[in-house]
């Protein structure tokens, strides 16, 4: 099947790439979660439109968030576009079209090679994807908001590496580029967290994502996969102008808070819950994920996944269909709404937070006024680039890296600026219909040979986020 090339908007320098000297983060640190994976289900025979909905489907999240009910008073999310700082997407079915994934983005350490610049070779991506916009007619798939756009910015590698100075030059780039060419950027969708005990007041990964709230942008942020123990949000969900999103399991339409989702400290805590638990979503064929879990694959499209990173995306994909009916509400507003209408929740605010979401009480409330102004103390961003890194670093050489060096230029947060990814940095090449096509990902294309540690001789990755971590 053909599958419409997006635009290619930006691309690293190879030059730049290849002198990166950075921290392992939490990669996409609230991405897949902790727990154990369960009992192998053998359902990969099964066709995707025939699969029963289970209480992770996206039939049965859809109907329990009530997006099905904002569907039907006729938003999708049409027009909106959802900005998805992750592992870039892949070219499958429930991706395509033409107003789909409508620019694409890589600032990952494969930006550099011809083979894996801009698609998710580690599967994280697309599976977040798919929960937010996702739509494939031929299966019925259908994310939160089917009609709304994608802008996939890759910032994380095969392993699902990412450095915090990664994602801080993607943030800006997505601020700087809301509104260029047709985009219509209004969600940022972060599934992404170190275990930084810096102050969110100093912290330059928490001054970003304030720069894009304050931009107009709603930004959606994973609270963590630490447990209940942890007491203490992932950064940047600790910043408190974001909404930070736990995890729920629902069974039987009991609702309640996932063990793996991290708790907060009773000041900072959880925003709002949603789904987490066995999410099914888009597979990316031959992903890092997809041969290291075929367990975890339902038919041929499809894929499980938990974590609070599945939950922020089922948010993302809600606030888009409520800014598609309520294009004039602010970041502050949107933020209101869903905590204020969210369903009770049985347990502590620290980890439940205001509830579950519901957008069809969310999309029915009346418009906030100056109650929903948020008036927390801003961060400066002039903390330390080491100290929001937490606690994971790059290997290189032999030689654990702590320094405030960033990725794409030298840190210094008074000067941190657009220079790193300004419109000189990037190329405008466009992908060619072999490429952005099905054949590209067979597994042959996708096996364990292609990234041989030949190909990433120059850097050992140590204390990688992912291995605790699994597809159930």
């Amino acid at each position: 099947m053909s599958v419409q090339k997006p635009r290619i908007i930006d691309k690293a320098r190879p030059a730049t790439v290849a002198r990166a000297i950075a921290a392992v983060v939490l990669a996409v640190a609230a991405v897949t979660s902790f727990v154990s994976p369960v009992a192998a289900r053998p359902r990969e025979s099964t066709p995707d439109s025939q699969a029963v909905a289970s209480d992770g489907s996206l039939t049965t999240i859809n109907a329990l968030i009530g997006a099905t009910d904002v569907w039907a008073d006729g938003f999708t999310g049409d027009g909106v576009h959802v900005a998805v700082i992750d592992t870039g997407v892949a070219p499958v079915a429930g991706l395509a079209g033409p107003d789909k994934v409508v620019a694409i983005v890589d600032l990952s350490f494969e930006a550099s090679d011809p083979a894996s610049a801009f698609i998710d070779s580690f599967g994280h991506g697309t599976h977040v994807s798919g929960i937010i916009a996702g739509n494939d007619p031929d299966t019925g798939f259908r994310g939160v908001a089917p009609g709304a756009g994608l802008v996939s910015v890759k910032v994380a590698d095969r392993d699902g590496v990412a450095d915090v100075s990664q994602v801080i030059t993607a943030i800006d780039w997505v601020v700087e580029h809301r509104n260029q060419d047709g985009l219509n950027i209004r969600v940022l969708n972060l599934a992404y967290g170190t275990d930084s005990t810096q102050r969110y007041e100093v912290d330059p990964l928490a001054e970003a994502v304030e720069r894009a709230w304050d931009a107009g942008i709603v930004v959606v942020v994973a609270a963590g996969n630490d447990g209940r123990g942890e007491r203490r949000l992932s950064s940047p969900a600790s910043d408190p102008f974001v909404i930070a999103v736990g995890a729920a399991r629902s069974r039987n339409s009991n609702v309640h808070a996932a063990r793996f989702s991290t708790s907060g400290d009773g000041t900072r805590d959880p925003d709002i819950l949603a789904p987490g638990v066995s999410v099914e979503s888009l597979r990316a064929p031959g992903s890092t994920a997809d041969l290291d879990h075929p367990d975890a694959r339902i038919g041929e499209s499809l894929f499980l996944g938990s974590g609070t990173s599945q939950s922020a995306a089922v948010v993302s994909g809600g606030v888009a269909l409520l800014l598609e009916a309520r294009p004039q509400l602010t970041p502050d507003q949107v933020k209101y709404l869903l905590t204020t209408t969210a369903s009770r929740v049985p347990g502590r605010n620290r980890f439940v937070g205001h509830g579950m979401l519901d957008l069809a009480a969310a999309a029915a409330a009346p418009v906030p006024g100056v109650e929903s102004i948020q008036s927390w103390a801003r961060s400066t961003g002039e903390g330390s680039l080491v100290l929001s890194r937490g606690s994971l670093h790059v290997e290189l050489h032999g030689e654990i890296l702590a320094d405030d060096v960033a990725v794409l230029e030298d840190w210094s947060s008074a000067t941190w600026s657009s220079a790193s990814w300004s419109n000189a940095t990037w190329s405008n090449a466009t992908w060619s219909n072999a490429t952005w096509s099905n054949a590209t990902w067979s597994n042959a294309t996708w096996s364990n040979a292609t990234w041989s540690n030949a190909t990433w001789s120059n850097a050992t990755w140590s204390s990688a986020s992912w291995s605790t971590a699994g597809w159930s």
